[in-house]
């Protein structure tokens, strides 16, 4: 029997191609499935932020939504069966291990317009659910010494801060004494490309305690969680939120965050900002199951 061996060695050649793409594959589905995995180990949580709510529809746009919309999205929320929680459940569940519910949200309102206290905290207790809203210091510092109180244009004053604390439906964090501007240079308190370290941790520290020293006068509390002003993040800016003693700060980056028992997956946590004009169902579709 004649044997070709020049045969054999093309069918070894074959063999061995085959073997490798075989292998090729085989990594890239394996990187590709270990890599979606880290990504998305851990407890889903979607965080939605409002900012401003008003009745006049023609004042609604990208940070402004009528009473309506929100109660249709509260619905929405409520239907596809999740549970509201605060940034302080969050933090409970990563350091002291206390369980979260099977569907948690997160539910933010920045800057604290008066209007939250009018129109949000009434649905809220409708639909028996919480909020966080982050204030500005100088804007309820303003508003309590004028003492106006309009749905329109007014911020919430110390007062009405601390009757809403008391309800146990909204829970207050610092978005910043008066750093939410884009005056002298700076973006929100983000760092400027010329300044030292040492004056960016000066201006920020001071800043921010400012706040909280003024929510703990005039309200015995002391907020865990930091709140970026127009989601202006630098780097140098996270260690030092670390330091300042807060657990949590919260961003203005788009998609969906997946909670771990590493502490520092509560650091920049991303947020999806609800604009008007789109229905509940077409904003919540990416975000919900």
């Amino acid at each position: 029997m004649k044997i070709h061996f020049h045969t054999i060695k093309l069918n070894y050649k074959l063999i061995a191609f085959f073997l490798s793409l075989i292998l090729i594959f085989s990594c890239i589905f394996i990187y590709s499935f270990t890599t979606a995995s880290s990504n998305k180990e851990g407890i889903e949580v979607p965080i939605i932020m409002y900012h401003s709510v008003l009745k006049d529809v023609t004042k609604s746009g990208k940070y402004i939504i009528t009473p309506s919309t929100l109660e249709e999205d509260l619905k929405y929320i409520s239907n596809k069966g999740y549970t509201t929680i605060t940034m302080t459940n969050l933090i409970d569940y990563v350091y002291n291990d206390i369980p979260l519910p099977k569907k948690p949200i997160i539910i933010t309102f920045d800057d604290g317009h008066y209007n939250n206290l009018g129109y949000v905290v009434p649905l809220l207790e409708k639909y028996n659910m919480k909020a966080i809203i982050s204030i500005v210091g100088t804007y309820t510092d303003n508003f309590s010494k004028t003492d106006e109180a309009n749905l329109n244009y007014s911020y919430l004053r110390w007062k009405d801060i601390k009757q809403l604390m008391d309800s146990n439906i909204i829970e207050f964090q610092n978005h910043t004494y008066n750093l939410h501007s884009t005056s002298n240079g700076r973006m929100g308190c983000s760092k400027k490309s010329y300044e030292s370290i040492d004056t960016y941790i000066n201006i920020l520290s001071k800043d921010i305690l400012t706040l909280q020293q003024k929510f703990k006068e005039n309200t015995g509390y002391i907020p865990n969680t930091f709140t970026y002003p127009f989601g202006s993040i630098s780097k140098a800016s996270i260690p030092i939120i670390k330091n300042l003693g807060f657990r949590a700060s919260l961003s203005c980056a788009t998609g969906i965050n997946y909670i771990t028992k590493d502490v520092d997956c509560l650091y920049c946590l991303k947020r999806n900002n609800r604009p008007s004009n789109i229905s509940s169902e077409n904003f919540f579709k990416n975000l919900l199951k």
